[in-house]
């Protein structure tokens, strides 16, 4: 019996431990009573005072309800607790509830956190403010400003919607919804947001930053804009300013107007300082520099870095491909050197320009502005053109120098050990016969493709057949590949192996 009654008296205990405290009026010049819709309450005029669990509330004047332990307080408003304060031009507080509902002027500061409204609710229990009348929210950081607005002073934390905006000297934020932390310094947004920078703008619909490292995360296919002509966008992106760095993750697209050049992938690791990175997956860098012509750029990886000078050079290594509506081609491997102009493809390489397939252990394009100027192929240098049906023109040797005009070969030295077979044809392009020759150094020259004459060493020698007196078996030079069927097409073909 006396082990269940102590378990009662406990019980009480426990319940009177959690009820509310009365409101305590502390001070006031004058006091008269009223009633009115049935409620008794105090008149307060001159210097009113209240306290309420370590809360001090001051006022003009007040309506006291000390049977409800609440109070509506008017002019002058001020609650001071711990480093918080607040003041206002009218004030109902409720001691049951703890709940304060501020209006009018209402500003409420917490260390160097300022918060002003018109109207405002603040729930003592749960230490948070909210508003839905419009509001600012000062920080030495920044400043929001919101149409709704929840603040947890005590936490550091803060939601805000509805034309949201902050303001910091880095940059700035228009955004539907803002979360703020400002213990960890992150800020997040949601819904349609445009994020402000001294040197770019983005543009996303969900994203995190740390508003001291200035590092975060963009997700929903952000797009970021420079003022430099720069565009970057993917599936989600992860970014440090402090660092330089930039990271893209699935349908990365990246595009730069003051180079003409872009990449896309799946994956892209950027640097700002020094200038370098790389894209793997489905990698693909793009130079539209010509407005007529783009060219395109696979490789399963692709590396990029700038140089002291400037210069950039570019690294693409297995199963590359490049696409151009002039010039396309394959191999293992390929380097790009601005500096001097030069592309390099290595690892059974081949390039096809309009009829014309090139081929070798090594080949150099050197370019001229934005169009192939010439080529040199080391190794097995190997050059045909297709004049019909199972006819090609063809060149080969150790080594050639393939000279371009437009889009069309207009002359080629293939030299150590050079060998040719090509169809002679009348001005009506009627075959006249099939020419080999043979010599230590060959100068083919061509107009619109078609071989015009050949030069060749006074060591040389050649044979010219009649139609359809070529021997069986010598249509063909030694180390003749036909490689047409592997030319991409178009520029989607570049990803196809």
């Amino acid at each position: 019996m006396k082990s269940h009654l102590l378990i009662v008296v406990l019980l009480i205990a426990s319940l009177c431990s959690n009820a509310a405290t009365n409101v305590i009026l502390e001070h006031s010049e004058t006091l008269s009573f009223s009633k009115k819709s049935g409620r008794d309450y105090q008149i307060l005029r001159g210097n009113v005072r209240f306290s309420h669990e370590g809360a001090v509330m001051y006022c003009d004047s007040a309506y006291f309800y000390d049977t409800n332990n609440s109070f509506d307080a008017f002019g002058n408003v001020r609650v001071v607790q711990d480093t918080m304060s607040l003041n206002s031009e009218a004030l109902y507080y409720d001691g049951n509830t703890r709940v304060m509902k501020v209006r009018g002027n209402v500003v409420l500061r917490n260390g160097q956190m300022t918060l002003t409204t018109d109207w405002l609710d603040y729930f003592r229990d749960a230490n948070y403010g909210y508003y839905s009348d419009g509001g600012k929210l000062v920080d030495p950081n920044f400043t929001i400003t919101s149409n709704v607005g929840y603040y947890h002073p005590k936490a550091k934390l803060s939601f805000f919607k509805g034309n949201v905006k902050l303001v910091n000297p880095e940059y700035s934020i228009t955004t539907d919804s803002l979360k703020s932390n400002d213990a960890t310094k992150v800020a997040s947004v949601y819904g349609p947001s445009e994020i402000l920078y001294s040197d770019y703008t983005v543009k996303t619909t969900y994203a995190w930053t740390n508003t001291k490292t200035q590092y975060g995360h963009l997700y929903n296919h952000s797009v970021l804009t420079g003022k430099d002509g720069s565009y970057m966008t993917a599936d989600s992106i992860h970014f440090s300013r402090e660092e330089g760095t930039v990271e893209l993750f699935h349908d990365a697209i990246a595009l730069d107007d003051s180079t003409h050049t872009g990449f896309s992938g799946d994956y892209a690791n950027l640097r700002r300082h020094p200038d370098k990175g790389f894209i793997v997956g489905k990698a693909c860098m793009m130079d539209y520099s010509n407005p007529n012509d783009t060219m395109y750029l696979h490789g399963d990886t692709i590396r990029f870095f700038s140089d002291t000078t400037g210069h950039r050079h570019l690294f693409a290594y297995h199963k590359v491909k490049l696409f151009s509506l002039d010039l396309q081609g394959k191999c293992d491997s390929l380097t790009y050197l601005q500096a001097d102009s030069l592309i390099r493809l290595d690892g059974n390489p081949v390039i096809w320009s309009d009829v014309s397939q090139m081929s070798g252990d090594t080949i150099k394009i050197y370019t001229k502005g934005t169009k192939p100027d010439w080529m040199h192929i080391k190794g097995s240098a190997f050059i045909i053109q297709q004049q019909a049906k199972d006819c090609f023109d063809q060149l080969s040797g150790k080594e050639s120098q393939a000279y371009l005009e437009g889009t069309k070969l207009k002359q080629v030295d293939m030299m150590n050990g050079a060998s040719s077979l090509y169809y002679a044809q009348d001005e009506r392009s009627r075959l006249i016969g099939v020419n080999k020759c043979e010599g230590p150094k060959l100068s083919i020259f061509l107009k619109n493709n078609k071989m015009e004459h050949i030069k060749m060493t006074p060591e040389s020698k050649g044979t010219m057949y009649p139609p359809g007196k070529l021997p069986e078996g010598q249509d063909k030079l030694r180390g003749f590949n036909n490689r047409f069927e592997e030319r991409p097409k178009s520029k989607n073909d570049i990803f196809i192996w």
